[in-house]
């Protein structure tokens, strides 16, 4: 990951012309006495840390500035001056300096207690020739003058379902918060140099060039990840880049024999922090405490409170941790991912499918013949295909899609699109541990309030149906490039026409019992049975049904005219585009939410380079 910027290499010029000139007498004989000079080490401070300097340059010997210097796994780093050199404080006298440098080969260099270490950093062709992602096109790495940060695709590899959860800390730049570790609904909110606007500051994210959601792709199908972070960057987006752009680029096939990977990964997940709430006892007598300083009478009896930490009858005075008695320590989480490329010289493919499987942590105990657990499962499939046509027309199609299961508590909030737990964490956080058992013997479930407040969170996480949300999702790209080069070299016209799709069912088989509480004055029979007096009255104790939809259609058609060429150290490109969008919400609930949403734009870029040292870009 880096951001990129041309300071470095307008110095670099700089630097190269001013050192050229003669070496006169008195610098020969003083260059002499240093070769004869005995080796320095480092002064050792006293808390083991040393100071190293040195001076860095290139193959031919020109002075470096801006080389970033950093100690080996630390944050500790400098940057070398305007003539190379540079200064840096390490731990101790077997500290790993790093030497890093666009378009040079990075060098790792032991300190071995040495004070003074001068270094020679080599041409590294491969990296001067990398692309990257840019606005509606690829560019050399070394050219690219907007900020720019890339992430390699390995990184991405891990056992997460939602993509963006990641990012934060591995980005420069990217803030991520993650609201919700329900899964399925686990996704983070992005942030890209903060928030610059109203409303949704979120930032534009295009995968194959088209706009989608990172929530539900295979990070294993990720060829290249790039995030464009300031206006010269973004500019070719308009006002929908205004708070950055995410670029995604799904793997295509390479020439060869079929390549088979198959991948499977087993998890666990837990909480990262729950909070701690006190016991029976100790709410009492704060409470007691409360009352008793504003001068009024205590709620709880000392004999009350005694007997609660007892523990003598759990029933008559329960001492609940309402959280314990909700969620589990741990669950779990799997992936199984198969990928097949290959193909001849005119066709490669690249097929993949994923599986996704997480379990919930909330409690369920298998008291009703329904499953009520939380559960998330998701298939992934990915296809591209790409084909020459003729010797200048290759056509690339790509297939993408999803389809997910989610199973949830019926008592959850929500539609078609979320799944909302609030209403079971607010009662969890809202019924004080003394106030009634998880349940009354038989299964009776306990409640105090007429209206049905003071819900029991238990009840509501085991005992109240369940939700069943299902998604699929359909992408598809059909990209055709044709080259011009009969009218001059360089010179490409390229379209891309998608049609996506989204659908979500969600349906609800939900009831709400009847509560009791014990009786206060008469609670325990001569037969030792507790009398349970009913606070609120169900009507219905079977399964109920409702279920509501959603949807959305995109259409994208995208026309581009391109030129890139290279006329000895000179380098030339330019691009120009225009593009189409239509969005329909396929279940609008009205007229005016049914209208589709149509945007259209123009863009354009140029750029030059000179000996990729020198560089000049208009974006519009």
């Amino acid at each position: 990951m880096k951001e990129t910027t041309t300071t470095k290499f307008f110095r670099k010029k700089t630097c190269s012309k001013m050192r050229k000139g003669k070496m006169s007498l008195l610098g020969l004989f003083l260059i002499f006495l240093g070769s004869v000079a005995q080796p320095t080490f480092a002064f050792q401070q006293d808390d083991g840390s040393i100071t190293v300097s040195g001076t860095v340059t290139d193959s031919n010997g020109m002075p470096l500035p801006s080389v970033n210097v950093q100690e080996l796994n630390t944050t500790n780093g400098v940057l070398t001056d305007f003539d190379g050199n540079y200064s840096i404080k390490v731990r101790n006298a077997n500290a790993i300096l790093v030497f890093s440098y666009v378009g040079l080969k990075t060098a790792e260099i032991p300190v071995n207690g040495e004070s003074n270490i001068d270094v020679q950093m080599a041409n590294d062709a491969q990296s001067l020739d990398e692309v990257v992602l840019v606005g509606y096109g690829r560019q050399k790495k070394i050219s690219v003058v907007g900020a720019t940060s890339t992430i390699k695709a390995e990184e991405l590899e891990l056992l997460i379902a939602n993509l963006g959860t990641m990012l934060a800390g591995r980005i420069a730049g990217v803030t991520g918060v993650q609201r919700d570790g329900l899964p399925g609904f686990d996704g983070a909110d992005l942030w890209i140099r903060g928030i610059s606007t109203f409303g949704n500051s979120g930032p534009l994210i295009l995968v194959d060039g088209v706009e989608r959601s990172l929530d539900n792709i295979n990070p294993r199908d990720i060829a290249s990840f790039s995030i464009l972070k300031d206006a010269s960057a973004t500019a070719v987006y308009g006002v929908r880049g205004a708070n950055g752009v995410i670029l995604i680029e799904t793997k295509r096939g390479k020439e060869g024999k079929p390549s088979v990977t198959l991948d499977y990964y087993e998890g666990l997940t837990y909480f990262t922090q729950v909070p701690k709430i006190v016991d029976g006892v100790q709410y009492m007598n704060l409470a007691n405490e409360a009352l008793t300083t504003r001068g009024e009478v205590p709620k709880y009896s000392q004999e009350y409170i005694d007997l609660t930490e007892s523990g003598v009858n759990p029933i008559l005075y329960p001492n609940v941790d309402w959280l314990d008695e909700l969620f589990k320590d741990y669950g779990r989480n799997r992936q199984a991912l198969l990928n097949v490329n290959g193909g001849a010289q005119d066709a490669q493919y690249y097929v993949s499918l994923g599986y996704y499987d997480e379990t919930g942590l909330f409690v369920t105990d298998g008291l009703e013949d329904y499953d009520s657990g939380t559960r998330f499962k998701r298939y992934n499939f990915t296809s591209n295909l790409t084909i020459d046509i003729t010797k200048t027309t290759k056509i690339n199609v790509g297939i993408q899609g999803y389809l997910s299961e989610g199973t949830y508590p019926g008592a959850t909030g929500g539609d078609a699109n979320n799944v909302d737990v609030n209403g079971i964490f607010g009662a969890a956080l809202e019924v004080p541990p003394v106030e009634y058992p998880v349940l009354y013997p038989g299964g009776f479930v306990p409640g105090k309030s007429a209206n049905g407040g003071l819900r029991n969170p238990y009840a509501d996480v085991a005992l109240r149906g369940y939700r069943t949300l299902t998604k699929n999702q359909l992408n598809t790209n059909l990209n055709i490039g044709q080259e011009l080069s009969f009218l001059t070299e360089g010179l490409s016209l390229n379209g891309l026409f998608a049609f996506d799709t989204y659908s979500a069912q969600n349906l609800i088989r939900s009831k709400r019992q009847s509560t009791y509480f014990v009786d206060q004055d008469f609670p325990i029979t001569e037969d030792g049975q507790y009398v349970l007096n009913e606070t609120y009255t169900s009507g219905s104790e079977f399964l109920g049904y409702s279920n509501n939809n959603g949807g959305n259609r995109r259409f994208y058609l995208q026309m581009s005219l391109n030129y890139d060429r290279a006329f000895g150290k000179h380098a030339v490109s330019g691009l120009l585009l225009a593009n189409r969008t239509d969005y329909v919400n396929a279940f609008a609930g009205n007229f005016t939410d049914a209208i589709p949403f149509r945007n259209q734009g123009l863009a354009g870029r140029a750029t030059y380079a000179y000996d990729d040292r020198y560089f000049f870009e208009v974006n519009a």
